[in-house]
């Protein structure tokens, strides 16, 4: 049975928030252009929408998804940059030399065409986010307006399914291999993505929720997007979400430090009295592994993940290209005989590598100074004095930082301009940027954004 007037449903929703809610010309253009991605990341199938609507290049809802590029790109090129916005020249140079090195290694791809789109995509998201998005978040009250769009869509696309879930319904509700994947097409989908929406959710429950129902409905959705992780069975998942909760609040003040400190000890405690949650809690991390094997320490447990064996296999191939790399886009090719699954071996389940791979030593080099760079940006707006309310805002951009770089080790999403997780974490280093210049406004400006 077709799920389609679940998607339906949640198509209507976003539309009706972007024509009623937010009229900001250019926070509409993101937001349709996360839709159109939202809806690439779901269980397409289970909603009726047949694999000629999506996989070829132009097939119709690939051709949508350019078209809400390309206006987005022009929404960015039509937005002025504020007077007093000043451009972090060592980050845009190492951007600009990156970005010149993915196209110019389309040239020597085995796919020329292929590997050519894949770059122009990226090359146009990133002027997007650097034209447009730096600038527009410059300004707080901005902010708010794109925290408040990703808080709806946390309700929107994890609430709903986790409460189909729990009623026994089922309706609409994916579930790969016995794991919960929610409205999304893959179990690892949904944990990432509930990881990179997670900050949004904590600042409207710290800052933007002011009447005790509504604080309370936030505490609910966090619990519901913990839930959610869990029943995935997502390890990577689920690590990331609380990587971004425990930032957040390090981030926020030194009380909070202090608690998650004590959390720690508590947990460890936990450990230490339950026997049975010690075995829940291994059983899960082994999940998928020879249950046989001793497992003594991590790198012991890491040598058994399959992941492993698909990146001990083709780290030699990508080290006899290292100097040039098989080209943007080009390496996940070289994994399919190191894997039985075919379908997964579409990705190589390591953003890093998979650079290395596409890019070798050049790209791999470039990509880990624009991180390192945008982590000491974003120390530096940590040890600067800010008051609360901007302490709070950084630290959405920030933990939504943390967590997608330490998810990308584990998934290959970070290039991909056809994925959700690409836009929230590209999206989250065009704040942190925004934060090394912004400039705070007085608390009653709040109330007017919407």
């Amino acid at each position: 049975m077709s799920a389609a007037p679940l998607m339906f449903a949640i198509i209507a929703a976003f539309l009706w928030l972007l024509l009623r809610r937010w009229r900001d010309p250019f926070l509409r253009a993101y937001g349709l252009f996360f839709l159109v991605l939202l809806v690439f990341a779901s269980n397409k199938e289970g909603y009726g929408i047949s694999s000629a609507w999506t996989e070829a290049t132009f097939s119709p809802l690939s051709l949508l998804r350019w078209l809400l590029l390309g206006w987005l790109v022009w929404q960015a090129w039509r937005l002025p940059r504020p007077e007093s916005f000043q451009v972090n020249l060592p980050i845009a140079s190492v951007v600009i030399l990156l970005l010149v090195f993915i196209l110019l290694s389309s040239f020597y791809a085995e796919d020329r065409g292929y590997s050519l789109m894949r770059g122009l995509s990226f090359a146009l998201l990133a002027f997007a986010l650097i034209k447009g998005l730096g600038p527009y978040l410059y300004q707080c009250t901005h902010c708010l307006l794109f925290f408040r769009f990703h808080y709806a869509a946390a309700w929107i696309v994890l609430a709903p399914f986790l409460l189909l879930y729990a009623t026994g319904m089922g309706y609409g509700v994916t579930i790969i291999m016995g794991q919960y994947a929610g409205f999304f097409g893959n179990q690892n989908t949904i944990g990432a993505i509930s990881a990179l929406l997670t900050p949004f959710v904590l600042f409207h429950w710290q800052v933007l929720a002011k009447r005790r129902w509504h604080r309370l409905a936030d505490l609910v959705l966090i619990g519901m997007i913990l839930v959610g992780v869990w029943l995935s069975g997502s390890r990577n998942g689920t690590a990331s979400t609380l990587l971004a909760m425990t930032t957040y609040f390090f981030i926020v003040n030194l009380q909070s430090r202090l608690k998650i400190v004590v959390a720690g000890v508590l947990l460890l405690l936990l450990f230490g009295l339950f026997p049975t949650l010690q075995q829940d809690v291994t059983r899960f991390i082994r999940k998928g592994t020879d249950r046989t094997v001793e497992i003594r320490d991590f790198r012991s447990q890491l040598t058994e993940e399959r992941r492993y064996e698909m990146w001990s296999g083709v780290w030699p191939k990508f080290w006899a290209q290292s100097m040039t790399g098989y080209g943007f886009a080009q390496s996940h090719l070289l994994v399919y005989e190191f894997t039985e699954d075919q379908e997964a071996g579409r990705s190589l389940h390591n953003s890093y590598l998979e650079v290395f791979g596409d890019l070798g030593l050049p790209g791999i080099t470039l990509l880990l100074l624009l991180l390192l760079f945008v982590g000491g940006e974003c120390l530096g707006v940590i040890t600067r004095g800010r008051g609360l309310f901007e302490r709070q805002i950084a630290a959405v951009f920030i933990s939504t930082f943390v967590a997608g770089s330490f998810n990308a080790f584990f998934e290959s999403w970070m290039f991909s301009v056809g994925n959700l997780l690409s836009l929230l974490y590209w999206a989250s280093v065009a704040g942190v940027i925004a934060q090394t210049a912004w400039q705070p406004v007085s608390r009653w400006q709040l109330s007017p954004a919407r």
